[in-house]
Order: C-alpha cells, then sequence, then structure tokens
C-alpha cells in the first residue's frame, strides 16, 4: 500500500487564504477564469520577457475587462505562486469555493439523471485537479468534497485541472458516510469503485441517478463507505497492472456513465423518478435533513 501523502500547501499566503483570494498561476488556468471567472480578477502578473498567443490572448482579454497587468521579476512570481512553474503567469482572484450541497441539490435542473461523485480522502492536488477536469468534460452535474482529509482547492488544484475548476460545480459536505446515506435516501444509486468489487464496471446499469464513490491514493475507500455503497465495482485490470491512478480510474468510471446513457437513448425522466424501489418519492425533495457542513 502507497504512502499516504501528507497535505499539500495551498501555494497562497495566509493573508490571501483570509481575505478570500487566491494567486492562481499557469497560462491556461488564467486564461480559463478570464473567460469563465473574470469578475473575480482583481488583478494579473506577468514575468518581464513573457511573450506568445498565450499571453497576448490573457492581455487582450484583461484589457477588455479593464483588469490591471502588471510586469514583474520572476523572482516576485515565485514567491506569490509558492512554486517556480508558474509559467510566468499569475491572477490575484476570489477562492473558488464550493457551494453547500442543500442549495446544490435544490438547484438541480429537472428533467435529467443526476450524475455526481463524492471524492473520499483524495489528497493529492494534482490527483484532485486532473479528476476535476475530466468530471467537466463528462459533464458531470457535481463533486462532492468531504470537509475533513480532502485536499483544498488550491491553485495547484486549479492549475491541473486546466482551469475546469470555474465550470464544475464543487459542493462540500460534512461528513462522507452521512452524505451517502442521504443519498440513497433519495434514489441515487451509490456506486463504489473498488479493486474487488462485485461486479465490473461495464456489467452494471448506469442509466439512472447515481453517484459513483471514489476512495483516496493508496487505500481507496474507506470499509465505512463501502458498506454503504449499493454496489461496489471493478475495473477489470487485463495486464500486469493491478492497480490505475484515482484520476485514471475516475476517468474510466465517468466514461462508463456517458457511454451508456449515449447508447440507450431513451426519454430523459424527470428528477429522480428512477429512484431505487423503497427510497425518496421521485420528485427531488430532499426527505431528510443534510448533514451541515
Amino acid at each position: 500500500m502507497a504512502r499516504r501523502s501528507r497535505r499539500p500547501s495551498s501555494g497562497t499566503r495566509p493573508e490571501d487564504e483570509e481575505s478570500g483570494q487566491q494567486w492562481l498561476y499557469g497560462m491556461q488556468p488564467v486564461l480559463e477564469a478570464l473567460r469563465q471567472r473574470s469578475k473575480g480578477i482583481e488583478k494579473i502578473w506577468i514575468a518581464y520577457g513573457r511573450s506568445g498567443p498565450g499571453t497576448r490572448q490573457i492581455l487582450s482579454l484583461a484589457r477588455a475587462d479593464k483588469i490591471p497587468v502588471s510586469f514583474r521579476d520572476r523572482a516576485s512570481l515565485d514567491s506569490k505562486a509558492g512554486t517556480s512553474k508558474h509559467q510566468g503567469v499569475l491572477a490575484l482572484f476570489a477562492a473558488v469555493t464550493p457551494v453547500d450541497f442543500e442549495a446544490f441539490w435544490q438547484g438541480l435542473p429537472y428533467g435529467s439523471k443526476r450524475f455526481l461523485a463524492l471524492l473520499d480522502e483524495v489528497q493529492d492536488p494534482h490527483n484532485l485537479g486532473a479528476i476535476l477536469r475530466t468530471a467537466c468534460a463528462a459533464g458531470l452535474e457535481g463533486i462532492l468534497l468531504p470537509r475533513h482529509r480532502t485536499s483544498p482547492v488550491s491553485p495547484a488544484v486549479v492549475k491541473a485541472s486546466a482551469g475546469a475548476v470555474h465550470s464544475v460545480r464543487l459542493v462540500r459536505v460534512g461528513s462522507a458516510v452521512r452524505t451517502l446515506e442521504a443519498l440513497r435516501e433519495n434514489g441515487v444509486f451509490v456506486v463504489g469503485a473498488a479493486p474487488k468489487g462485485e461486479k465490473e464496471i461495464y456489467d452494471i446499469d448506469l442509466c439512472q441517478n447515481v453517484c459513483i464513490a471514489i476512495g483516496g491514493e493508496g487505500q481507496g475507500l474507506r470499509p465505512a463507505l463501502e458498506r454503504l455503497c449499493d454496489i461496489l465495482v471493478a475495473i477489470p485490470m487485463v495486464g500486469p497492472i493491478q492497480s490505475l491512478n484515482a484520476s485514471v480510474a475516475a476517468g474510466v468510471l465517468f466514461y462508463e456513465v456517458v457511454r451508456q446513457r449515449r447508447a440507450k437513448k431513451t426519454d430523459a425522466p424527470s428528477r429522480n423518478s428512477l429512484s431505487p424501489p423503497g427510497r425518496g418519492k421521485g420528485d427531488g425533495t430532499w426527505r431528510s435533513r443534510f448533514p451541515s457542513s
């Protein structure tokens, strides 16, 4: 079993975190932030000598939105980013803040099947960022992030997601156990990823309201969460390697949901109309008090 990684630094100064701001770094993340959340950007720093098409796009978008741009030496950018791997571009922006679950749930659109994922103890920011990028591409409605033992949505996460955090809904929950219990009570089929799952991911019906539960690096889903899943599924390992990185596994799982739903081509049901027997009443109302975060 791999050693559990330590929670990394967020890459922001304490005063930035307290004010609800973060220094975002990297060419693509800054470009995505300008396209998706430009009103949340306070200022942009660019390293002296930085040029090219990406830099010109940033300058053009910043000029259009009247965002101040300053040119600074690389040492200053290194200090703000907490790393030298910032590609010569930084932006001070309002931190990405996950929303409360009840507000998220009630705001989901009618006429579509639920497609969620819960990430339990995913602590590596690069894994989290990669999962968020794939989740955005696969059309997930929300990523549920337990408050404890989960990587914060730091600049490193934003960079690893290539800016996708601005387009996928992040939802903060207090307890992963109570969250899965509440989801099941409200008609969501919970699928847990486990190397020794009861079935392979390709052998179950994912054309229903579904939440994919994915565990952290090294140990996977905790036993307490495995017991709450409707089913545990495995990804078949044909070659000699018997495990996948969490973000790669997430991509396989998410896109099997996409594949099945595209293949079936059925009329979209009303919210929660595919509730398993004995759970929920199918009208989308949250039946039990959701655990506050």
